[in-house]
């Protein structure tokens, strides 16, 4: 762990946007990051969060337990919607861009084995959640999933330059499996390809900020934050 001694560092960022709440992110932990609708709310949560974090990806070698009881080091605070912090600026290293390889291999083997026995009426089942914002079209878990592939390949790679061979709305229509199978492996190619790129920062700020760095940490918080979302609608359908 990054920063002094019994301390969690965390970056904040205040959202303001579609939607108004704060994200804690640890940037020491690829793919970290917990919300609440204050920023007081999130300090508290965000040290306990990490034992979730761990056990979530323990498979493939996460970080240590972190205590709960954590001092917090706040590092950066930004305010905004798509903005970024400083630390997402510098250029990601070989090690970062690898490491984002491997879990997201994690959370897809682990979000796979949750769906891939799930009948059509859990799929399409709509939960009768309140916490939905107007604009978020993905309530099913058939839609969460096309949400998730998607998101790669219609938002993410394209803001650091990746350019697809396909409109990615064309495969929005195809089965689940074949859906999520052609997003991650364009995905996992263009990663690689980063691997050897002389820009591994590729920063482009129009009305929002993204960079290679910005995109790797969201990449995994993505997948792991709507697994979570899936197993949960999937409980409570039984």
């Amino acid at each position: 762990m990054n920063g002094s001694e019994g301390c969690v560092r965390i970056w904040l960022h205040e959202w303001k946007g579609n939607a108004h709440g704060w994200n804690a992110w640890s940037l020491d932990h690829l793919g970290f990051a917990t919300w609440a609708s204050s920023r007081a709310e999130v300090l508290d949560r965000a040290p306990g969060k990490f034992e979730a974090y761990r056990e979530g990806l323990s498979e493939d070698g996460a970080d240590t337990l972190i205590d709960p009881s954590s001092q917090i080091e706040i590092v950066e605070v930004i305010s905004g919607d798509e903005v970024a912090f400083q630390d997402d600026l510098v250029p990601a290293c070989v090690e970062e861009i690898s490491r984002c390889v491997e879990l997201l291999q994690h959370t897809r083997r682990g979000l796979l084995a949750t769906v891939e026995s799930l009948p059509d009426s859990v799929l399409d089942w709509d939960p009768p959640y309140r916490q939905f914002d107007s604009w978020a079209w993905w309530k099913t878990i058939r839609q969460i999933l096309a949400h998730i592939a998607l998101c790669e390949v219609g938002y993410y790679l394209p803001s650091i330059g990746w350019h697809a061979g396909f409109d990615p709305g064309e495969i929005e229509h195809r089965p689940w499996q074949e859906h999520l199978q052609c997003s991650r492996k364009e995905t996992q190619r263009f990663l690689e390809e980063l691997k050897s790129s002389p820009d591994r920062a590729r920063i482009t700020e129009t009305d929002e900020t993204w960079s290679v760095r910005k995109v790797l940490r969201r990449l995994v918080w993505h997948e792991r934050l709507h697994w979570k979302s899936i197993q949960r609608i999937a409980r409570d359908y039984k």
